[in-house]
């Protein structure tokens, strides 16, 4: 569809984390000049991938956690990240990203971890369940 269009998206809106970089996608994208933005960009908070040896390894490099090495990673990968938390001291994490890089070796490692693993799967009825939701804004304040 993307070829189709007369301007092609700036943006796209994609699952992307360690475990699911969206690497063949992402060179397409490049093509046209579009960028990811990566949805569940800590992988959803799966215990698993933030667990990884590589983020405390590379965290403890740094001064940083885990998840901040792996948003670092996101950034230096071209990606749009809106990392989401009602925790202050997370939200705080999030925006500490900028006084370290990441070598390249080190997102090379980083991006071995590709398992092409998504978290989340669309399903019929969830499909359906977007092309019906309708929100009443006019009962939002």
């Amino acid at each position: 569809v993307v070829h189709m269009s007369e301007i092609p998206p700036a943006v796209v809106q994609v699952e992307a984390h360690p475990y699911h970089t969206q690497t063949a996608l992402k060179t397409y994208l490049k093509t046209l000049g579009t960028v990811i933005m990566a949805w569940y960009p800590l992988g959803h908070g799966d215990r698993r991938l933030i667990s990884e040896p590589l983020f405390a390894a590379l965290g403890a490099k740094y001064g940083k956690s885990p998840a901040q090495i792996i948003l670092r990673w996101h950034i230096q990968a071209g990606h749009i990240i809106i990392p989401g938390s009602k925790n202050p001291s997370h939200i705080a994490e999030n925006i500490d990203l900028f006084d370290f890089f990441l070598a390249e070796d080190e997102m090379a490692s980083v991006a071995a971890l590709n398992q092409n693993t998504p978290y989340y799967t669309a399903t019929k009825e969830s499909l359906e369940g977007y092309l019906r939701f309708s929100p009443d804004f006019d009962a939002q304040k």
